[in-house]
């Protein structure tokens, strides 16, 4: 049996898409500096342009979505903390991935990061976790290294272990 995310307050939930929000623009300009697209073929920023797109085109939609909820509600708010929680498990998860990709590659810190969020900041069983990982860092190598041909980091600290 599957638990049920708690609900977070109006207010949280505007700060929450908030700060995702502002995070998001941080992310595109990163991407932006990466370089989205070099000599016919994606560039490092590729991914994380795409990602910070959706992050941007969300948690936009989600804060208008609150702020016209919250307007027209305005009644109080309970003091449930546990959405921000949830919110600050991700915001952190995703300062370890583009703190550590360059250090550990793309591989092991994607793997990494979406093991905490699906195991700890969505309650996944440890089965879903390993699963949807395995999925999606198989995907990602796919798509992205066979297919489109980019070149994803490997990671500096596995290049001066065994070089």
């Amino acid at each position: 049996m599957s638990e049920q995310a708690p609900t977070a307050s109006p207010q949280g939930r505007l700060i929450g898409h908030a700060v995702l929000l502002a995070a998001g623009v941080l992310a595109f300009a990163i991407s932006l500096r990466l370089g989205v697209w070099r000599q016919n073929s994606p560039g490092e920023g590729l991914f994380p342009f795409l990602c910070a797109t959706a992050m941007l085109v969300f948690s936009g939609a989600g804060l208008v979505q609150d702020w016209i909820k919250f307007k027209q509600t305005q009644s109080p708010a309970t003091h449930d903390r546990s959405g921000l929680i949830r919110v600050g498990a991700y915001l952190g998860a995703l300062t370890f991935y583009a703190a550590s990709l360059e250090f550990l590659g793309f591989i092991v810190a994607t793997a990494i990061t979406i093991i905490f969020i699906l195991r700890f900041a969505e309650r996944y069983s440890w089965l879903a976790t390993l699963a949807l990982t395995a999925a999606t860092v198989v995907g990602c190598q796919v798509l992205f290294v066979l297919w489109l041909g980019a070149i994803l980091p490997t990671g500096s600290l596995w290049e001066n272990l065994l070089g």
